[in-house]
Parts: structure tokens; sequence; C-alpha cells
């Protein structure tokens, strides 16, 4: 089975609302909505969760961009090594 993430731009046409509907929703401008559609590097965890459950959708099926993703996965190997680095000190 094929299997495809959705990019926030995505989930918002799918739904039917322009920038400026889904941006009222979600306590955002639609500027603010417009930047993380094209970047959502630095998107605030709650906004992903408000995405998260306006759509129904898990975190895992949607797509934030390679340069997030490549950020999520740099994060995660850093705290990784940071807690490795915890038991070698000690």
């Amino acid at each position: 089975m094929d299997y495809f993430k959705r990019t926030l731009n995505e989930l918002r046409e799918s739904a039917g609302f322009n920038q400026a509907e889904l941006a009222d929703i979600l306590e955002v401008s639609p500027k603010t909505l417009w930047l993380y559609e094209q970047d959502s590097t630095n998107i605030p965890d709650e906004l992903i969760k408000k995405y998260m459950y306006l759509f129904d959708v898990p975190y895992e099926d949607i797509f934030f961009g390679s340069k997030y993703e490549k950020f999520v996965h740099m994060k995660r190997r850093v705290q990784d090594r940071a807690n490795n680095l915890k038991n070698i000190v000690s």
C-alpha cells in the first residue's frame, strides 16, 4: 500500500478552507499561516496539535517539509547523544 504524508497546505485545501478562514480558526494571522505553509521548521507544537485535531490526522501523517524533517531528526539525535553523555560522564 502506498503511503503519502500530507502538507499543511494540502490539509487546508482538502477541507475547503482558504488561508484567512483557517487562520481565524487557528487564531493566527493569515500571514503567519502562509509562512508556516511555506516553511514549517519553527511551527509551535500547539499549532501542530490544532492541525492534528482539526483534520483528524496523526503527527506521522503530516509532512512539514524536508527542512523540518531534518531539524527534527537532528534534534532527536542530539537528545539521544546528550542522554548517552550523562551515562559516560557519571
